[in-house]
């Protein structure tokens, strides 16, 4: 059997957590007044360009993005993400990307100088908030879902590599790590770029994710000949997620697993049990990320 065909459910089954530092070399690249709070930011800016997208904004590069530039409304069923917490500020590098119902959003990370320190691609979330407005367009994450999962290559995930190589090309002209960002299916996908970038030879230490409760991706990993668990990045993964927490026959075991237990504090081991994740389904979605310290959390699973 081709070993990208491996069932994902055995895949996750053969797993167990390991650390290794060199998966986040990428983060201790970030000047450390950005770095130490770059998770946190994570969760924000994916809220916030799940926002723009659902608006259809029409984002300019150069247009910075910072804690003023949250939106009063967005349509569908789900509440504008404040981001008055966002600690950096960010400056688009280019218009959103756009093909084959993918969505990604281009950032530079600024220092006091407004220097470009880091390069962050930014996934578009899920659309059932947005059912109502793009029926077609969830149809398309659902397939994008199937693709990771099983391992096949769909029109948006080829998208999402082409954005993948353009936003490297950026990040290793000017010399800075670039970091891939998102959540459920858009944190599958961000794995997906990166292990594609580590893949076609990309310098090592200079790129990886930083993803939430991320899709199953596995054997889409597996199929460019890569063991999921050197693929360079982070996963922060709720104990009580029903869906995609280590409870899950779907968790996810790509790069590093930081698990965030119901106290909000964090670690490399699960706690929790699945009986006592499938009472709590909102634990899976962006926001119930929103009361967590993810810099904290980082801070005490790697000592």
């Amino acid at each position: 059997m081709m070993p990208w065909l491996i069932s994902p459910f055995e895949e996750a089954r053969a797993m167990t957590p390991a650390f290794d530092r060199t998966k986040i070399d990428f983060l201790d690249r970030i000047p450390p007044d950005r770095g130490r709070c770059f998770a946190d930011d994570a969760k924000l800016l994916l809220g916030w360009v799940a926002d723009a997208a659902a608006l259809d904004q029409p984002l300019q590069a150069s247009q910075i993005v910072d804690r003023h530039s949250g939106f009063l409304k967005v349509p569908g069923t789900a509440a504008p993400t404040p981001i008055g917490d966002l600690a950096g500020r960010y400056r688009l590098l280019r218009p959103p990307y756009k093909g084959h119902d993918y969505y990604g959003v281009t950032l530079g990370l600024l220092d006091e100088a407004e220097t470009v320190t880091a390069v962050v691609i930014v996934n578009r979330l899920f659309r059932l908030p947005v059912i109502l407005q793009e029926p077609l367009g969830l149809c398309t994450d659902l397939w994008t879902n199937a693709g990771l999962l099983l391992g096949f290559q769909t029109a948006a995930l080829g998208a999402a590599l082409a954005h993948a190589d353009l936003a490297w090309t950026e990040a290793a002209r000017i010399g800075v790590p670039l970091a891939a960002l998102g959540q459920s299916q858009a944190g599958g996908t961000a794995q997906l770029q990166i292990a594609h970038l580590q893949a076609s030879g990309a310098t090592a230490g200079q790129f990886g994710f930083v993803t939430f409760n991320a899709n199953c991706a596995p054997a889409s990993v597996r199929r460019l000949g890569l063991d999921p668990r050197r693929v360079p990045g982070v996963n922060f993964a709720k104990d009580l997620d029903p869906g995609l927490g280590p409870h899950s026959p779907l968790a996810n075991q790509v790069g590093l697993q930081i698990y965030i237990h119901p106290d909000g504090s964090g670690g490399l081991i699960p706690q929790s049990s699945y009986w006592r994740a499938v009472l709590h389904p909102r634990e899976h979605f962006l926001d119930s990320f929103n009361s967590v310290s993810l810099a904290a959390a980082l801070r005490t699973a790697l000592g």
